[in-house]
């Protein structure tokens, strides 16, 4: 005859299968807690590379293309407070083929990828010691159409460059770190950032940047504006 389990011997198993279920759960949500903090450390610190990455970068370029218009003409390539910072710098330039007019909405400039609609430039002339701003509505050629109609009259040789505005600031509500180009909108760079900090050292050309994550970490920089020392 066959004898079956008793009914203490059943509890007794399915006790211990419950508490062997209870440590494999235990184990699995733990092992995913782990898992995802790593994940979410690993995405922070890429995050912070980037943005420090991003920075450094823009500095970097802080009046490329631009020393002569600015030596010139006064035109700021780079200003600050102490929680934010604007950097101009130029992506793409190349001489006027021929002479251009006043009211005019045309020039003519060699080829450049730089040069393509939507973006913003700067012509200026040294010799007749003039300069403005405007926007290329459309490509042709070596012709470029101009959102705006001249101001000032320009000789051949004059210059023309694509401008690039860069923007950083910080979003204290939003504890976050934005980052704008030229007229488009802020975009999140860095979140959980609690502080940021930023001075210009105009005896070195240099600038010194800082900011604060959760009011824990801190990362620093310090930048030699290298395209604004005169060669």
């Amino acid at each position: 005859m066959i004898k079956g389990f008793s009914l203490v011997e059943m509890l007794v198993v399915l006790a211990l299968m419950c508490m062997l279920s209870t440590m494999v759960i235990s184990h699995i949500v733990g092992t995913n807690r782990c898992s995802q903090k790593i994940i979410n450390n690993q995405q922070r610190m890429e995050a912070i590379f980037h943005t420090v990455d991003s920075i450094r970068s823009d500095l970097s370029k802080c009046g490329m293309k631009l020393r002569e218009a600015s030596n010139r003409f006064g035109i700021p390539l780079f200003e600050y407070t102490t929680q934010s910072f604007k950097v101009l710098y130029g992506t793409g330039e190349e001489p006027l083929l021929s002479d251009c007019w006043k009211g005019s909405k045309e020039i003519l400039a060699n080829r450049n990828d730089f040069f393509s609609k939507q973006k913003d430039i700067l012509i200026y002339d040294t010799e007749k010691g003039c300069y403005e701003f405007n926007v290329i509505s459309g490509v042709s050629g070596n012709r470029l159409q101009l959102a705006y109609a001249l101001q000032n009259d320009y000789g051949k040789n004059s210059m023309a460059v694509v401008l690039k505005c860069v923007e950083y600031k910080i979003y204290p509500v939003e504890k976050a770190l934005k980052r704008k180009v030229n007229n488009g909108y802020f975009q999140p760079l860095l979140e959980e950032v609690t502080d940021f900090y930023v001075k210009f050292y105009p005896e070195s050309i240099a600038v010194l940047y800082r900011f604060e994550i959760n009011k824990k970490e801190q990362l620093r920089g310090y930048i030699f504006l290298s395209q604004m020392v005169e060669k």
